[in-house]
């Protein structure tokens, strides 16, 4: 019988087809740097990134980040295409061809292991496992979700296996609860708002709102179960990396800079987060203080981290016990300065 693994990619093939449509055409042949200082050739990539809006704090800096042109200025047309219903759908886009480079979660390892012609190139600046379980008020443990209905992304992405790995932990299983699948985060927090479910799994300044808001309690961190875990990698497809080797590069030397610029100019990045979402502007900085203290801007793979994230996976059957991690196949680290 196949297990969800299986099952899992089998959705990814069966949404190739329909991804495929929507993502525009590729970028056209490499272009070597000129390297006498002038500025290198402007090369389309084409970025697949989760969520929209607030679900991603380091989207809202990139958005920022493409307005000032930094991208443009290192060679980069950045065309970021979102995929709000999780990892699971931006890996169809991948699979598709219609994805050059992008950043998310352990769906990456998931269609390495299954096969896709991809590499992780990098890391983001937050590696770690970033997503949350907030639960209504009145529930304030994870055991006292047993019997409730908790919504996660999409099944398959890095939420959904954060409720897993969590529940197993607290001696719940999947079927201890109802789990309904939504989609992004943005999606789930609405189903808790809206009074639908009891809990959800969310990130960042979405939590941050529920709890600031009154909707619910911060009951359980994945980081805290976890242990030494990368959940986050920087992805590009083997057919990029041999026609735009370069371009991968300007890539990370742009997103160095942009990452730079907001940490010394806090207030305009506040300011800017806050018209994507209503919350109060000293919680919004305090939480970017907070990321900017866990930044690694050298983008740098935590090998170990990832082969622990490869284990995990196979605990969670969402990666066959026969695949082995074997980091010169999978990793090209060679575009990191």
């Amino acid at each position: 019988m196949a297990g969800p693994g299986s099952a899992r990619l089998a959705r990814v093939l069966a949404a190739m087809a329909v991804i495929g449509v929507m993502l525009v055409s590729g970028s056209g042949a490499a272009q070597p740097d000129p390297g006498d200082g002038t500025p290198p050739p402007v090369v389309t990539v084409r970025f697949a990134t989760l969520g929209v809006g607030a679900s991603s704090v380091t989207d809202l800096i990139a958005e920022l980040a493409q307005n000032k042109g930094f991208f443009l200025r290192h060679g980069i047309d950045l065309q970021v295409i979102h995929f709000i219903q999780g990892g699971a759908e931006a890996m169809a886009g991948v699979a598709s061809g219609g994805i050059d480079m992008g950043t998310f979660g352990t769906p990456i390892l998931i269609g390495i292991a299954a096969g896709l012609p991809i590499k992780i190139v990098g890391s983001p600046p937050q590696k770690r496992q970033s997503f949350e379980l907030v639960a209504r008020k009145g529930i304030n443990s994870v055991k006292e979700l047993k019997g409730k209905v908790v919504t996660s992304g999409a099944l398959g992405g890095g939420s959904h296996e954060s409720l897993l790995k969590i529940l197993h932990d607290n001696g719940l299983t999947e079927n201890d609860v109802g789990v309904v699948a939504t989609g992004g985060t943005d999606t789930a927090q609405m189903a808790l708002r809206s009074g639908k479910v009891d809990a959800v799994v969310t990130a960042g300044l979405i939590r941050i709102k529920l709890v600031d808001d009154g909707v619910g309690t911060l009951i359980a961190r994945a980081r805290d179960y976890y242990g030494r875990y990368q959940h986050s990698f920087v992805l590009a497809t083997n057919e990029f990396i041999k026609a735009h080797p370069e371009a991968i590069r300007n890539y990370f030397l742009a997103e160095r800079e942009a990452l730079e610029y907001a940490k010394t100019h806090l207030d305009e990045v506040v300011d800017y987060a806050a018209r994507r979402i209503k919350l109060k502007k000293e919680l919004i900085a305090d939480y970017y203080r907070e990321l900017f203290d866990e930044w690694d801007l050298s983008f740098a793979i935590d090998v170990e981290g990832t082969a622990n994230a490869v284990a995990i996976l196979k605990d969670l059957k969402e990666i066959k016990p026969t695949v082995r991690f074997n980091p010169d196949t999978w990793l090209d680290p060679r575009f990191l300065d």
